[in-house]
């Protein structure tokens, strides 16, 4: 139980950094993955042996995964910061619709009733949080939120689909060293868009660098927690509590510190989420 409340805190915790934490996110991102590295690999250092186990395919899904990595959590950050810590939460653990309808549509896994009544629930969550945009012809505001919040619920939906697809070829290694490569890619391609941006001198203030040590840790401790508590407790069990646990604590926060709107549209969104979350997992 220990390593789901680990869990849970850790994952809202990093909302919080990303949404009080006033630097440039691509920077605090980026940074970010290089504290991350450096600590995974002082406590496992990687062999350089094990890479050559890895198929070139699994390798390149790695690639793939390091792009989508820095593209979410700078995503992740936005929404933070524009459409609050709360509902930011509810979006990236209800991606869990996604890998499931992936799992039952490709991978033949059985799709069970009451996994379909979660799903069509899911997509009415995500209806129900946006409808708040629609007051007053915002139009614009609708397309801007409904942007970043699908964006961030499909791709963290497309990095579980991956992780679930790729995982068991990537067993031959350490299992800190998986998000260590994948993070190690993300970092390179955070510094390479900095580059192009002409941005470079963002990355040098000692004032984003402390942020992202900040950052960073609580990310590695994040990862660590996750990996723990799926090895001491059923998949199931957990993601159920680690998910439901991130959506209430975070919607709480939300409310409490950042006065965010909870309007009745937003909580019937709420409802309809954790009904989603324990409907399909």
């Amino acid at each position: 139980m220990i390593f789901v409340i680990g869990s849970i805190l850790t994952n809202v915790l990093l909302l919080l950094w990303l949404r009080i934490l006033r630097v440039p996110t691509p920077a605090l991102v980026t940074l970010n993955y290089f504290v991350c590295v450096s600590l995974a690999a002082i406590l496992d250092t990687p062999r350089v042996a094990e890479l050559w186990r890895v198929e070139p395919v699994s390798l390149m899904v790695m690639g793939i995964l390091g792009g989508l990595f820095i593209s979410i959590f700078i995503l992740t950050g936005e929404s933070a910061r524009t459409v609050g810590v709360g509902l930011t939460g509810m979006l990236t653990k209800l991606s869990v619709i996604l890998p499931i309808s992936f799992a039952a549509l490709f991978l033949n896994e059985p799709l069970s009733p009451r996994q379909s009544v979660g799903l069509a629930a899911g997509l009415g969550a995500i209806l129900a949080i946006h409808a708040p945009y629609l007051r007053g012809g915002k139009g614009r505001s609708l397309i801007q939120a409904l942007r970043i919040g699908l964006l961030l619920w499909l791709g963290n939906g497309v990095i579980d689909i991956l992780f679930k697809a790729f995982h068991p070829k990537w067993k031959v290694l350490s299992p800190l060293h998986i998000p260590l490569i994948i993070m190690s890619v993300a970092g390179i391609l955070g510094v390479f868009w900095h580059g192009y941006q002409r941005r470079l001198s963002e990355l040098f203030h000692s004032k984003t660098w402390l942020s992202a040590i900040l950052l960073g840790g609580t990310n590695l401790l994040s990862i660590y927690f996750y990996l723990r508590g799926l090895e001491t407790l059923p998949a199931v069990q957990f993601f159920l509590w680690n998910n439901l646990g991130i959506v209430l604590l975070s919607g709480m926060i939300g409310i409490v510190f950042f006065r965010e709107k909870l309007s009745w549209e937003v909580s019937v969104g709420y409802v309809l989420g954790i009904g989603a979350i324990i409907l399909t997992v």
